[in-house]
This record gives structure tokens, sequence and C-alpha cells, in this order.
């Protein structure tokens, strides 16, 4: 049985774009015959909902209070992309227990059948909640743009993800770039700075362009590749997905608690048992 993947998407500091990278790369991946679900891992200001045009009845609130199961929180989007939403506004979901955290990472182990890949939408910089969902993650997306402050808190980000959960490769994307060469600019920069303090290798996986049409889609509540499909953006971030695709995630350590491991586990042991 193949496991679905989980990819992380994170970043130092927030306004740098990573809601509509993880929305647009997640409906890229299921426009290319993949049942896909996002995760809006930014527990307490989750927006992911809006990007995408969906209303939530339910989110991750209502299965970790146990009201109801990770199945009945999940949301249709376009193209029949799946959403977990998260909550807005409540402060207690910034500070949730390791008990807590690591249910939510368990719980929707139940989708696995129903997925190929999991998009988990962090929350900015570094708090437990993010340590958490990306260790439990098969690959890792750090977006950065060309700023200094955000060079400096992306960083950070790499640095305590590094120490915290041992993840020693991170994928990189450079958002609100002028051009491809200007954003390969970028990321080389900002790999001299990180691989000169951390032992960690870092691979550019693409660069999206500042695009007005973006922001025009995000005003309509749509994605950008619905909206626009033809746009820099869009062609930028379908490049990506083809990368994911192509490539697999580093490999972690399977006995740690992941998204998906504990089922993939069970059942792998459960066919053996059979054969």
């Amino acid at each position: 049985m193949k496991r679905p993947q989980a990819i992380a998407i994170t970043s130092g500091k927030g306004g740098v774009g990573k809601t509509n990278l993880s929305v647009n790369l997640a409906l890229a991946l299921q426009r290319n015959s993949k049942n896909v679900a996002v995760f809006d891992a930014d527990l307490a200001l989750a927006n992911a909902h809006l990007v995408l045009g969906c209303r939530a009845s339910r989110t991750i609130v209502d299965a970790i209070s146990g009201r109801c199961a990770v199945q009945d929180v999940l949301v249709s989007g376009p193209s029949g992309l799946k959403l977990i939403a998260g909550g807005s506004g409540l402060a207690e979901l910034m500070s949730l227990s390791d008990d807590k955290r690591q249910s939510i990472i368990s719980s929707i182990s139940s989708i696995a059948p129903q997925i190929d890949y999991l998009i988990v939408d962090t929350a900015a910089g570094v708090e437990d909640n993010v340590i958490d969902f990306v260790a439990a993650c098969d690959r890792v997306i750090v977006v950065v743009v060309g700023e200094p402050t955000a060079f400096v808190d992306a960083y950070a980000s790499i640095k305590v993800l590094h120490q915290e959960t041992g993840r020693t490769q991170f994928d990189i994307v450079v958002n609100r770039a002028t051009n491809d060469t200007q954003g390969i600019q970028i990321f080389q920069r900002f790999q001299a700075i990180v691989i000169k303090f951390l032992p960690v290798a870092l691979h550019h996986i693409g660069s999206i362009p500042n695009d007005e049409r973006l922001g025009r889609a995000v005003s309509k509540c749509e994605p950008v590749i619905d909206s626009f499909p033809d746009a820099p953006a869009s062609k930028a971030i379908l490049s990506i997905a083809q990368v994911v695709l192509a490539s697999p995630p580093p490999v972690v350590d399977e006995g740690a608690v992941g998204f998906f491991r504990p089922f993939y586990d069970r059942d792998v042991a459960a066919e053996e048992a059979m054969s």
C-alpha cells in the first residue's frame, strides 16, 4: 500500500504568500489526477477556506473537541479538492498540549484511503504547533521573499526546525520574484547564508513571479490557477507541482509520529499477516 505524502508549507514570517502557495499547489496536484487534501494548520488564524472560496461549517476544532470525526470536517473545494479547515480567532488553539497535537496528527490518518497528498499549511514562525506539524510531514517547503527581514526569519525557522526535528532537507520556493533569474539569485543568496551556519541542504523547486492577478484572485476568493490559468503565477505553481510529482520526498524517521505513518504501518502489517 502506498502511503499518502504529507507536505508542510511553512515560512519564517507571515505575509509571504504561504497560504496562496498551499491552496494553489494542492489544486495543481489535484489536476494531475491526484487526490489531495489541504489541512489548514494555522489553527487560530485559518484562512485557506477564503482563498478556496469554501464555507466550512465544521473545523478541526470540532474534531479536537470530539463533536465529530475528522472525516466529518472535510469540505469539498474546486475540482474535488478537500479541505480540513482550521479555527479563527481562538487563542487556545495557539498553545495546544502535546497530546492534542499528536491526537490531530493521528486522527488525520483516517482519511489516508481517500488521498495521495496532504498539504499542511502551517502557521508562520516556529511555535510548538508548527514544529510538531512539520515533523509529521514527509517534505517541507519553505516560502521566502527577497527581503532582509524575510531572510532572517526564514533562516531562524529552518534553524529551529532542524534542531527540534532533525530535518536536514528543505525545499525552497521564492515568491514575488521579478523573473526566474532573480528568483534563482535570491535563492542562492539565501542558501549561502543558511549552509554557512547549518548542516542542511536546500533545494530550489521554483520561483513565483510578482503577479497582480494573484491579488485579484484572492479578492475574488478564488485560487489564481482557477481565475487566471494563463497568469505567470499560475504557470509557476503548475511547474512547482511537476517538481513535487517527479521527485520523491527525503527519507524521514518512519518510527516518528507522522501523518499516515501509523495507518500505513497497521495496514502493511495486516497485509503481511494475510500473505
